[in-house]
């Protein structure tokens, strides 16, 4: 629609929930108030402090890029039911050549949680593909969970993490990276998003981790060969640690819980149900506890409880799953006899597997334990 004067070059998208239209004059109140709310400061290259004059300016700016053939293409994001059209966001798709775009959003405060950003996000890319486009893009600082729900509720396919890929105010931050093809269902997700769901037995909670969780930590004591570098948590790697664990539960790679003490609530170790390159109906079984807190049974507690999950019916709130597996070193005889009295069955034993910290190796032992229904 270039070649007609803005705001009538700029098409009107609506789902019946949102409404994407063009910017006006009197939305610079209300971009000022969004630009100056602390998450979006937090998450976009927005500058700061942001002002009126700064409002106008951008106003003018995209005006100028819908009557550019080649210019960036932007929407005000309001309510399909507001007969006032308050605007509630914006979201822009930057053309890249080749049929590629990259798109990116961000809401005023009062449009959060209303659903409206997943449904502007498929009505913009929609159009991008209804104009012969073959690909959208998107990006988001890394921790920028929110950003990523809409885009995984969108079908974007999660590509991974790429250091200062972004900048902002002078400073590089590492970023994740999506995209969606022409052709793909933009009303589902491409993969599962985990969720920890609340369990608990015998004085044992398992819960989602939460930031506070990093009071628990200690240093580790243990074998440092029984599990994979980085995999335990300790006061200063926990904020990374954590940040690690919830990128795989996005992404359906697995499911942590923070194994607690049901009365205090305080975090004792981690488990985990590991999907990453199983078999469909598989995924393996993981556990550690924090030094403090061996001894008490609760890692036995807490695999009983993961089981029941993993084999209950996805129609009663479990994983559905037919077949746990299991690994653990030659040297670990506590995390075996978990596994032993878990029901675990041992199939294998895998040489020179790993290196002690003296140099020496050690054996893997392989396990499984299948659905009690196929036992």
């Amino acid at each position: 629609m270039t070649g007609m004067p803005f705001p009538a070059c700029v098409p009107e998208l609506t789902d019946g929930v949102v409404r994407l239209r063009a910017h006006r004059v009197e939305d610079v109140d209300r971009i000022v108030e969004q630009c100056n709310d602390p998450e979006s400061i937090r998450w976009t290259t927005v500058p700061t402090p942001y002002d009126a004059a700064m409002g106008r300016e951008f106003v003018e700016s995209i005006a100028a890029g819908w009557t550019t053939p080649a210019g960036d293409r932007l929407w005000a994001i309001t309510a399909a039911d507001d007969p006032d059209e308050v605007f509630m966001g914006t979201i822009d798709v930057r053309a890249k050549g080749a049929g590629i775009a990259s798109i990116g959003f961000g809401l005023h405060p009062e449009g959060r949680g209303r659903h409206l950003m997943a449904g502007a996000l498929r009505l913009a890319t929609q159009w991008w593909f209804d104009q012969g486009g073959v690909r959208m893009f998107w990006q988001a600082n890394r921790g920028n969970f929110a950003s990523w729900r809409v885009a995984w509720a969108c079908g974007f396919t999660f590509h991974g993490t790429v250091p200062e890929l972004l900048t902002a105010r002078d400073q590089a931050f590492d970023g994740w990276t999506g995209s969606v093809g022409r052709g793909a269902d933009l009303t589902r997700p491409a993969a599962p998003w985990r969720e920890s769901v609340v369990l608990e037995a015998d004085g044992i909670r398992l819960r989602p981790w939460r930031d506070e969780d990093i009071d628990a930590m200690e240093p580790w004591v243990g074998l440092e060969h029984a599990m994979p570098p980085g995999a335990q948590p300790t006061p200063e790697t926990f904020p990374d640690w954590l940040l690690r664990r919830r990128e795989r539960m996005s992404q359906g790679q697995s499911t942590h819980w923070c194994i607690a003490d049901a009365e205090s609530d305080r975090a004792m170790g981690d488990a985990v149900l590991i999907d990453k390159d199983q078999e469909e109906g598989t995924a393996e079984l993981g556990y550690l506890l924090l030094p403090s807190a061996r001894g008490r049974g609760a890692a036995t507690i807490a695999g009983r409880l993961v089981l029941e999950h993993a084999f209950a019916p996805e129609g009663e709130g479990g994983r559905g799953l037919r077949k746990l597996v299991a690994l653990t070193v030659g040297d670990n005889q506590a995390s075996a006899g978990v596994l032993e009295r878990l029901g675990f069955t041992p199939w294998g034993r895998e040489p020179a597997f790993c290196a002690r910290s003296d140099g020496s190796l050690d054996d893997a032992r392989h396990w499984a334990l299948l659905t009690p229904d196929s036992r």
